[in-house]
């Protein structure tokens, strides 16, 4: 049933990316549903955990395991439930569930649909039921094995599921039924959307489908069919009309549920505060004699402003008194990391510049070396912390004006989150994988180094001018391991921004600032610290003559270019057209060369070697769609700051051409 059945533990129980909990082999899901000739389903559910000092973990960390269900019963869940009951099975590790489902099933062109989930394997099958597995990684050493078996009303035939929608279908017989229709029609709207995650309300597969923005909820309680059913929403003036969404049948005592994600235009962005403005859901049905019902429900909704953030969506009725209740949203505190950002990327420049420009996703050492430079430049140019503004003070869920880091590097100031945000920002710009964690009352930044090991610092460890001593970087981090060290099961949240922005957790567009920006707002290196950039040096060196021994000036090393660094740029298939992106840190030793390579998705590590202004590079590269590795051998020439040249892939007709050049 979709993968919001796996959500929960994924988040709350197997959240252990920095490997704080035992070891998990295999955590089970049962599910059991049987459907009626309605649409409706009976469903049992069972999570079964493989240790009982897991199961205990969990039931301690939610002793009301309601919370557990956050995704599946509450406000956010693309379900509708009734007559939930969830209980603790102690007596075989196990959570279990039991719900009405309302409108799992719907009529669409003449067969009837249930979205399963994108990913399963349909492994039998019969005119009575079918029964599918899914095997879903939670971590690098865990898995989520899930069984269902779904029950089918008699009359079914022409089975078929598909993977790549999820959607799992058949036929159906059925006489028409003529007679009365009485539509009870129920729409639901998040109070409150936040216009910085625009993006992600108009993509269903992001968080599992849980933000839509409205749920149109329809109820046949008379005695005829209804036919022909149509739904239409729009948004205020930020969205046109949506498509109809069409549903062939809705029997009586049937339902549906449709949900609504619009494609929101980019001017929200343009909004500073809370902005009111209307939903529109336009819908129309028919019953078997023709007749044709229409109307439309206007609900009133507010967007927030582009730095606004709302912790959580959970209703004030449903809240349980769990502190993740109130910080649910914080998966999506990703789209603030704006490491593409330009003003971003010329600051990393600026702390590239003040370690030596060693290429920090090659070594641990060359790692901690650019943290430490940027949190000292930090410090340096007055950066520093600050208490949070609130707004949704009337609500529990809380909000908070969240700057983006260009504007804390502006303002030279922030909360912990944004200095955390900051600070992970500018280290995914070199290739450092990031994450912010977030517990009671805090957020601080973890870097992932080159090794696989976790760095936390704790970012408010900044004083600025005005508030007075910052503590040391070799502090800040010692307080931020401390904390990673003791995070709370149940109250952290973990946000992996690499994950959750190639999921669609995806920033906000921000206006185009002048280049010179960093430098206009005050922003200098040290006097001194840092490295500085050597050139080739002549030298010394005996040389016998037919005179005797005498000094002479030796000619310069036939390595002339120093290409340490970080280059970006595209390349180019000589047979396709295709173009892409291409990116190479290089850490350079003499004549040869190492380092990493990214072409698109795709990631290697290479050598080479540099010989006047020719280069040689031999990569070998891992597919990360296909599973494969392949050699690919470029070769170019360094003009300035630009290497451009050509590749081959070996073993293989393939070869272009590229063009990379240093960032600053």
């Amino acid at each position: 049933m979709k993968k919001m059945l796996l959500t929960l533990l994924i988040i709350m129980v197997v959240t252990s990316v920095f490997g704080q909990f035992a070891r998990i082999n295999t955590i089970r899901m049962i599910v059991d549903g049987t459907i009626d000739a309605q649409g409706g389903m009976k469903m049992s559910l069972k999570w079964v955990f493989p240790t009982n000092a897991l199961y205990m973990q969990v039931k301690s960390a939610f002793p009301n395991p309601y919370v557990l269900l956050r995704n599946l019963t509450t406000f956010s869940s693309i379900f509708e439930l009734t007559n939930t009951k969830v209980s603790y099975d102690d007596a075989k590790n196990s959570i279990l569930v039991d719900a009405d489902v309302i409108g799992a099933v719907v009529n669409r062109k003449g067969r009837w649909e249930f979205n399963l989930g994108k990913g399963a394997e349909m492994v039998h099958a019969t005119d009575q039921m079918a029964i599918f597995v899914l095997v879903s990684a939670a971590s690098s050493e865990e898995v989520i094995f899930t069984t269902m078996k779904l029950n089918l009303p008699s009359g079914c035939s022409e089975l078929r599921y598909d993977p790549a929608s999820g959607v799992f279908s058949f036929n159906m017989k059925r006489k028409n039924v003529s007679g009365n229709v009485a539509a009870d029609v129920n729409v639901k709207v998040k109070p409150r959307i936040m216009s910085a995650l625009y993006k992600v309300y108009g993509m269903p597969d992001v968080m599992n489908g849980a933000y839509w923005v409205a749920k149109f909820i329809l109820m046949n309680k008379g005695k005829g069919d209804i036919v022909d059913l149509r739904i239409s929403y729009k948004l205020g003036d930020y969205t046109s009309w949506s498509p109809e969404s069409v549903y062939d049948l809705v029997p009586p005592n049937g339902a549906v549920v449709d949900l609504y994600y619009p494609i929101i235009s980019s001017n929200v962005t343009q909004l500073r505060s809370q902005t009111p403005f209307d939903l529109q859901v336009k819908y129309s049905y028919k019953d078997r004699s023709g007749k044709t019902y229409s109307d439309t429900i206007i609900k009133r909704v507010q967007m927030l402003g582009v730095n606004q953030f709302e912790f959580s969506n959970v209703p004030e009725e449903e809240r349980t008194g769990a502190w993740i209740d109130n910080f649910s949203n914080s998966p999506l505190l990703a789209a603030f990391v704006t490491h593409l950002d330009d003003v971003v990327k010329s600051f990393a420049g600026l702390v590239s510049q003040y370690s030596g420009g060693a290429g920090a996703a090659l070594k641990d050492k060359d790692a901690i070396t650019f943290l430490k430079a940027l949190y000292d430049l930090a410090v340096h140019n007055g950066i520093s912390y600050q208490t949070p503004s609130g707004f949704l003070v009337e609500y529990a869920s809380l909000g908070q004006d969240v700057k983006y880091p260009r504007d804390v590097l502006r303002d030279k100031a922030g909360t912990c989150l944004d200095l955390a945000i900051l600070f992970a920002a500018v280290s995914q710009t070199v290739r450092l994988k990031s994450y912010l964690v977030l517990i009671p009352g805090h957020a601080f930044p973890v870097i992932e180094l080159p090794s696989g090991d976790f760095f936390a610092i704790e970012s408010t460890g900044l004083g600025g001018p005005v508030v007075g001593k910052s503590a040391t970087f070799e502090q800040a981090v010692e307080m931020g391991m401390e904390q990673l060290g003791k995070l709370e099961f149940g109250k952290f949240f973990i946000v992996d921004i690499g994950e959750m922005q190639r999921n669609g957790v995806l920033p906000p567009e921000l206006p185009q600032l002048p280049s010179t920006i960093i430098k206009d707002w005050g922003y200098t290196l040290p006097r001194s610290g840092g490295t500085t950039t050597t050139t080739p040096q002549t030298t010394t060196t005996p040389q016998t003559t037919t005179g005797g021994t005498q000094p002479r000036t030796s000619q310069p090393s036939t390595t002339v270019v120093n290409l340490t660094g970080v280059f970006e740029g595209t390349y180019r298939n000589n047979a396709t057209g295709q173009q892409g992106s291409l990116e190479f840190y290089i850490e350079q030793s003499g004549n040869n060369i190492q380092g990493t390579v990214w072409a698109d998705q795709d990631m290697g590590d290479f050598t080479g070697t540099v010989s006047g202004n020719n280069v040689k590079i031999t990569a070998k590269m891992e597919s990360s769609a296909y599973g494969t590795s392949y050699v690919v051998v470029f070769s170019g020439t360094v003009q300035g700051n630009t290497i451009q040249g050509t590749y081959t892939v070996q073993g293989t007709n393939v070869s272009g051409t590229f063009q990379v050049k240093r960032t600053p």
